[in-house]
């Protein structure tokens, strides 16, 4: 499909259709198992060796914000995702030639966004880095360190929510359509984001029923890190169903 300069209308959704989308996830995650679970697998162990380092090295607290930082990030791996649901579409199973040919194939306007998304999550890791330094200034290592326990790191992972929390809601802005609108070339990098902003709004309880199942997922696979191995698959594919639902494309 070709890029072009088309203005795509999101239709309205409801939250039922969330759950729908999250339904539809869990089921393309089931037909793709094993190279979905290696391919977030290789993530998921990368993350844990980024928090293991901090606790080690006595910056345990700054885990939670950079685990949530991912949220800013993770729609860059969104093309491995739909190049295996594509081939699925063409009936037949994904392999590592269809992740690696989807990153290839996607325009250079999906790393523009993607670049801004690093941008965005640079400048919340450098708020939580300032907040680490004046509200707990101290080196604090082991992982019980992670979690707010005590009054001093609750207060600190709360001054965090609160500064990165404008970038999340920007990054999900402008991403959550804008991403998968992009790799289907569908259309430009402005005319993307000016779609994604506007579904959001159009469909507001429903999307922030899909922020807030995002956000929970994270939670929880900070918790038990290696879940993330399945939650990002199923979340990545819940992400192309809704799309779908929302963007359906009528030329198809």
């Amino acid at each position: 499909m070709s890029m072009n300069d088309s203005r795509p209308e999101p239709r309205h959704v409801r939250p039922a259709q969330v759950m729908a989308a999250v339904s539809c996830g869990l089921r393309v995650f089931a037909d793709t198992a094993p190279l979905s679970l290696l391919y977030a697998g290789g993530f998921a162990v990368f993350g844990v060796g980024l928090v293991s380092l901090l606790a080690v090295v006595g910056l345990a607290p700054m885990a939670l914000p950079l685990v949530g930082g991912f949220l800013i990030v993770a729609p860059a791996l969104l093309a491995g995702f739909f190049a295996m649901s594509a081939a699925l579409r063409n009936g037949r199973k994904p392999t590592w030639r269809d992740v690696g040919a989807g990153f290839l194939r996607s325009p250079p306007a999906l790393w523009g966004l993607v670049l801004v998304c690093l941008f965005l999550f640079v400048i919340w890791m450098t708020d939580a880095g300032i907040l680490y330094s004046f509200m707990l200034g101290r080196s604090y290592t082991g992982w019980k360190m992670l979690f707010p326990f005590s009054a001093e790191l609750l207060r600190f992972h709360l001054g965090a929510i609160v500064a990165g929390g404008l970038f999340a809601v920007i990054a999900f802005c402008i991403t959550a359509y804008a991403v998968p609108l992009l790799i289907e070339r569908r259309t430009s990098l402005v005319v993307a984001v000016s779609a994604s902003v506007r579904a959001i709004f159009r469909s507001f309880p429903a999307n922030l029923t899909w922020s807030l199942v995002l956000g929970g997922t994270i939670i929880v696979s900070i918790i038990v890190p290696l879940l993330l191995t399945v939650t990002l698959p199923v979340t990545a594919f819940a992400t192309e169903c809704l799309y779908r639902t929302v963007f359906p494309d009528d030329s198809a």
